[in-house]
Formats: C-alpha cells, sequence, structure tokens
C-alpha cells in the first residue's frame, strides 16, 4: 500500500522576501545621504517608508561608519528575522531604528 503524503495548504500564507535599505544620495556617487528608501517585500517595506520618525534616526546616523546598508532577512522555516548591519556593536541610535524595524516586523 502506497501512503499517502500530507500536503499543507499556505494559501492564505505569503512568502516573505528579503527587505533592505537604499540610500539616496546628492549627487548621486559622492554626496551625502539625503533620504532612504527600504525595498524588497512589498508589505514591511510600505511600512518603514511611512514611518519618519525612523527615517529621522537613520538619517543622523553618520553613514560612513555604516558601511553596507541594513538588510532584513525573513526565515519562516524557524519563524524569526534576522535585521543586519555591518557594525558589531551598533551606535545607540542604530540600535534604536533595529528596535523599531523590528517592532514592523513582530507586527506582521
Amino acid at each position: 500500500e502506497k501512503e499517502k503524503k500530507e500536503t499543507v495548504s499556505t494559501v492564505g500564507e505569503k512568502k516573505r522576501k528579503k527587505t533592505r535599505m537604499v540610500r539616496k544620495k546628492s549627487p548621486a556617487i559622492w554626496g551625502r545621504v539625503v533620504d532612504i528608501e527600504w525595498k524588497g517585500d512589498d508589505y514591511l517595506s510600505q511600512q518603514l517608508n511611512l514611518d519618519y520618525q525612523l527615517k529621522d534616526i537613520l538619517l543622523q546616523i553618520d553613514f560612513k561608519k555604516l558601511k553596507s546598508n541594513i538588510t532584513i532577512f525573513p526565515e519562516p522555516k524557524y519563524e524569526y528575522a534576522r535585521v543586519r548591519t555591518s557594525y558589531l556593536l551598533p551606535s545607540l541610535d542604530l540600535f534604536e531604528a533595529i528596535d523599531i524595524i523590528a517592532k514592523y516586523i513582530k507586527s506582521e
């Protein structure tokens, strides 16, 4: 007798995509950062883009020290998300920004 494999329906669930912060500079290559935008997962990036407090905190960070952008990696299998930066020990402002990002991830 063949065993039937059980399949799980994922109709109501959306697959979360990686979301990243994109810096906008003036003039494009060597200028200072004048704006940031979140790209990736539609819902999360929209929520982060509409949070002007988060944007204000991030625009005050010294981007020369932050060598790479902030990236959010969803891990649906383990039910968590990683927020990644180039800092080993983030500044107080960056830690506050990461805390705000975590609240949006948790509310999904």
